[in-house]
C-alpha cells in the first residue's frame, strides 16, 4: 500500500470524478455532496472546495476546511475533510474536525486509518491538542477506528457518539 493524501485541486482527473460517483451520496449520516454531479458540476465543486480551505470567502457560520483525496498507487480510493477550528454550528450538527468516506470497493484496507493518522498530524501542526469526531452508534467501523486512534467517548446524543482524540507529540 502506497498511500498519498493531498488537497483537492481545482481540476481533478476522471478517476477522481469517478471515485466520487462510486461513493454513495449518503451513508451513516455522512454526505458525499459530489455524488450524482455532472462533470461540469464536479469541476465547480472542486473549485469551491479549494476556495473553502483558506476561509476567506465563506458564508457566515461556516469554518475553513480542506478536502483531501486519498490515493493508493495513484488510484483514488476515498476523500476526507479536516477542519482546524469548530464553531457552534459545527458542534450543534456534530461536525467534528474530520470526516471521511472510502469507496465501497476499497474499504477494510486501512485507508481510513491512514487518513486519521494524517489528520492527527495536520491537527498538531496547527497547535491542536485534541480533535473531535462523531459517528452514528451503529457505525461499528468508524466507532472502532476512533477508539483505535485513542478516542474517548465525550457524549452520546440522538444516536450519535461524539469522540475526543487526544494528540500526543512524539518525543525525539
Amino acid at each position: 500500500m502506497a498511500v498519498v493524501i493531498r488537497p483537492i485541486q481545482e481540476h481533478e482527473n476522471d478517476a477522481v470524478y469517478q471515485m466520487f460517483q462510486d461513493i454513495p451520496e449518503r451513508e451513516n449520516e455522512a454526505t458525499n455532496h459530489a455524488h450524482g454531479m455532472s462533470r461540469g458540476e464536479f469541476d465547480d465543486f472542486c473549485k469551491k472546495n479549494v476556495a473553502n480551505s483558506d476561509g476567506q470567502r465563506l458564508p457566515e457560520g461556516k469554518v475553513p476546511q480542506t478536502m483531501y483525496i486519498i490515493f493508493d498507487n495513484d488510484i483514488p480510493v476515498g476523500f476526507g475533510k479536516f477542519r482546524p477550528i469548530l464553531n457552534d454550528v459545527c458542534i450543534k450538527n456534530r461536525a467534528g474536525h474530520f470526516a471521511y468516506m472510502i469507496s465501497p470497493k476499497h474499504r477494510r484496507k486501512g485507508y481510513a486509518t491512514a487518513f486519521m493518522e494524517f489528520v492527527k498530524n495536520e491537527a498538531m501542526k496547527v497547535g491542536l491538542t485534541e480533535i473531535e469526531g462523531a459517528a452514528i452508534e451503529g457505525n461499528v467501523a468508524s466507532c472502532g477506528l476512533m477508539e483505535k486512534m485513542g478516542g474517548k467517548v465525550k457524549q452520546r446524543i440522538d444516536g450519535d457518539v461524539v469522540y475526543t482524540i487526544a494528540l500526543q507529540r512524539r518525543s525525539r
